[in-house]
């Protein structure tokens, strides 16, 4: 429950920021579809953002996990970028883990949808020399407020541990 967690903790929703754009023709790869380097662009500049926005010291980019293109951007397309802190690692207290989340959607106001085009997965620290700077730091655990958030965040931080131990 949200609301017996410690004072350490922040729900996952108040750790989310978004970000808006219409594609444009410059922005277009050889098959006249929006380049995903330039969606990979956007949502790493979102993602910095969120881990800047939560730790409150410039974060340190690590890796980005597998990106799922799910569907193709067109130009003239409104796209959204929600990004959140979904949870915090702390295994090394010198380099505690930020992992964000930014799920791109094709947006089309006038028929009132939405479709998810592509999701990112970004891990983030804090330098050990900014910490140091900064006395008050410390790195919230992020608490799900809901269920769907939960069940989000447990099958990330799954797929994240069968990856190190794929790689071991």
């Amino acid at each position: 429950m949200p609301a017996l967690a410690n004072r350490d903790s922040i729900l996952l929703r108040d750790t989310r920021l978004e970000n808006s754009l219409i594609c444009q023709p410059q922005q277009r790869n050889l098959h006249g579809r929006i380049f995903g380097g330039f969606l990979m662009h956007r949502a790493f500049e979102l993602a910095f953002s969120t881990a800047y926005t939560f730790a409150g010291l410039m974060p340190y980019f690590l890796e980005v996990d597998h990106v799922d293109f799910l569907r193709p951007v067109d130009v003239g397309d409104f796209l959204r970028f929600k990004s959140c802190v979904l949870y915090t690692e702390f295994e090394h207290a010198e380099q505690p883990l930020i992992n964000v989340e930014v799920v791109a959607h094709v947006t089309r106001p006038e028929l009132r949808s939405s479709e998810v085009s592509n999701t990112f997965y970004f891990t983030f620290t804090v330098r050990p020399e900014a910490k140091a700077n900064n006395n008050g730091f410390r790195i919230r655990k992020v608490v799900p407020a809901t269920e769907e958030e939960a069940r989000t965040m447990l099958e990330r931080m799954d797929a994240d541990s069968l990856l190190s131990k794929e790689t071991i």
